[in-house]
């Protein structure tokens, strides 16, 4: 029988515990799906920093379909392939 050791720790201690489980596991998460899919997925501040445009510009964007994200652990994510495709789409309009 395993023995068990009871602790009791601060609230600030428990909160970084669980922060930095659940940061090892998202990390995780998406090691694994780049590993799947070969892709390389990357977080709203570094999808904004690339295409040179602020967060809000970003969220009309998703929200538009103009980039499409995914949702992994919380954490809103946008493939790299897909954002270098959508440069390179050009829809023209006719009135």
């Amino acid at each position: 029988m395993d023995n068990v050791i009871l602790s009791t720790y601060s609230p600030e201690e428990l909160t970084g515990i669980i922060n930095t489980a659940v940061q090892e596991a998202v990390t995780s998460i998406i090691r694994v799906q780049k590993k799947e899919t070969g892709e390389t997925l990357l977080s709203r501040k570094e999808t904004a920093e690339k295409l040179k445009i602020s967060l809000v510009t970003l969220s009309d964007y998703s929200r538009k379909g103009i980039l499409k994200s995914y949702i992994i652990g919380g954490r809103v994510l946008y493939k790299e392939s897909e954002i270098e495709k959508s440069l390179h789409q050009v829809k023209t309009v006719k009135f």
